[in-house]
């Protein structure tokens, strides 16, 4: 009897339903308070969730805004904001619950990869390996943890390819029906998922045989892919879709390929017009800066030893993904008599394309590169060829001795990544992660009665913090804020562009108590009320009074 053959469907589901218990519960242990607060992107996520379904129109007056938020320029998709929203009906107004439908979605993963997986090798013992080798990668635990939109994205996109195969091999027009709403919600969630979806339809029709000799069906096909090409055009077109591109587009300015180009051309010397033309043109000087970036996700420095570039989600001397997983990654290429495997051949390129094209998007940007965000589909789809690899080692002789040893080693590095995330990586992200700010909110928020003004710093939506954690979604203030969601005032507090405010000479009326950011010279003229730290004693606020 096969190992395929010892799962029954029952037995199947319980262990599937086992393995996405544990995703959970790593995903939403202690989720209020670790990582240790909520950090600017996570606390305006809840609250403009919150306020536009309360109220029915943003910040700024609009009503039920459909595909963004404009910050300042750097417009959030809605998506992620509407599902904070909603959780926050259903666990109140706190960090747990605007956290929480990032690390439920993560939890979900295990399934599309469960599905991935036995399609493309037809063994669930594979498909399981894949599923408890996500739910325990530290790459997708600490991202889903976080409020990433793209851990959400992922979950929904890769569900989508799951019955985009499942249509390619059978050919009933559900299964591309279900693909068509799955793509279009992740078009909601996060831009990369707007390049990644046009481009999955294109190998489909050249790997399924049934397909090229159904016309119906391939023109079905066609029309959707079609559709989805019309879309991320007109996305791409307009401000809101193609503005965070431009801010971190390897073709912005800021990139500096541009300007190494031309000091290069200076370099080539006065006369030498044709050898500057051939060697330091654009598109030579782009297409180096963008294989650049595409190789260094595949890099194993950037897997195994780094959390990618510098970011909120950084964890002291932790790689995303366990050093073990290199190893299985290697016995996954190589061939064993033993263990051997059938495979899908027609999946197998799938997901081949899948990895390759898993990076694009990010190797288009330049900003905070390598990222672990914009390339998270990737973590997804790398849990299936070291699922692989485990499996090979399952069926090798002594494969007792060298599955118990092997687990016992991926088991002591989920022990040790858990420790530097749970215990090290406040004090790491400090500076990442608006440290302080809900303690300086929250003390504000108890003492403001005894004072007639409050001087705030606007710096770090300082405002959305008050609002927040005060619970106040007044529909009076739509239409008050500025860009950048700033407010002048909310009642007696005011949030000022100064992060060190000069109480005498601006405000000499009244008790007021004055709020200086962490780097501002100690006041002695005033009386000094509170500091303000969190994880990080050298980050935090001084309060003062003036009386």
């Amino acid at each position: 009897m096969t190992l395929n053959k010892l799962f029954s469907t029952h037995q199947s589901i319980i262990i599937l339903s086992v393995i996405w218990l544990l995703a959970f519960i790593l995903r939403t242990y202690h989720l209020g308070a670790l990582p240790f607060n909520l950090m600017e992107d996570e606390v305006l996520s809840g609250y403009i969730g919150r306020y536009i379904l309360q109220n029915g129109l943003d910040l700024y007056g609009n009503t039920w805004p459909f595909w963004y938020f404009d910050k300042f320029g750097d417009y959030y998709i809605i998506g992620p904001m509407y599902l904070a929203g909603i959780s926050t009906y259903i666990f109140g107004i706190n960090e747990f619950a605007v956290r929480f439908p990032t690390a439920f979605f993560g939890s979900l993963i295990v399934f599309p990869v469960f599905v991935l997986s036995n399609l493309i090798f037809n063994k669930k013992i594979i498909a399981f390996f894949a599923s408890f080798l996500i739910a325990i990668t530290p790459w997708h635990i600490a991202l889903s943890r976080s409020t990433v939109e793209g851990i959400i994205g992922s979950t929904i996109f890769l569900s989508g390819i799951c019955f985009l195969l499942l249509f390619g091999k059978r050919l009933k027009i559900k299964f591309l029906v279900i693909t068509t709403v799955l793509f279009f919600m992740s078009y909601m969630v996060y831009h990369p998922f707007r390049m990644y979806v046009p481009l999955v339809f294109l190998p489909v029709p050249f790997l399924f045989q049934k397909l090229k000799q159904s016309k119906k069906m391939l023109v079905q096909l066609i029309i959707v892919c079609l559709g989805f090409v019309i879309l991320t055009v007109y996305i791409s077109t307009t401000p809101w879709g193609s503005g965070r591109l431009e801010q971190t587009s390897i073709f912005s300015p800021l990139a500096g390929v541009e300007r190494r180009i031309q000091e290069q051309i200076f370099a080539t010397g006065e006369g030498k017009i044709f050898q500057a033309r051939v060697f330091h043109n654009k598109v030579i000087g782009y297409s180096k800066e963008f294989i650049t970036q595409y190789l260094s996700y595949f890099s194993p420095n950037f897997l195994f030893t780094s959390f990618g570039a510098e970011s909120r989600y950084d964890i002291p001397d932790q790689g995303l993904l366990y050093y073990t997983y290199l190893l299985l990654l290697v016995m996954s290429i190589i061939p064993i008599k033993t263990a051997s495997v059938l495979i899908n051949k027609n999946a197998a390129y799938y997901f081949i394309f899948l990895v390759l094209i898993a990076p694009i998007p990010a190797a288009l940007t330049y900003y905070g590169s390598p990222n672990i965000h914009r390339s998270v589909l990737l973590s997804s789809l790398l849990a299936i060829p070291i699922a692989l690899g485990l499996y090979k080692l399952w069926l090798i002789p002594f494969k007792r001795i060298i599955t118990i040893g092997l687990f016992s080693i991926i088991f002591t590095e989920f022990l040790f990544f858990w420790h530097q995330y749970s215990v090290q990586s406040d004090v790491f992200t400090s500076l990442h992660r608006n440290d302080g700010y809900r303690e300086m909110i929250k003390y504000v928020i108890q003492v403001q009665g005894e004072y007639d003004q409050v001087i705030i710093p606007a710096q770090g939506t300082t405002a959305i913090y008050y609002l927040f954690y005060s619970q106040i979604f007044d529909a009076a203030y739509a239409g008050k804020f500025q860009k950048d969601v700033r407010i002048d005032s909310i009642g007696k507090v005011q949030f000022v562009n100064e992060s060190c405010p000069d109480i005498l000479s601006s405000y000499p009326n009244g008790n007021i108590l004055l709020v200086h950011r962490y780097d501002c010279s100690e006041n002695t003229s005033l009386e000094s009320i509170k500091q303000i730290r969190g994880k990080n004693d050298l980050l935090g606020f001084r309060l003062y009074s003036n009386k």
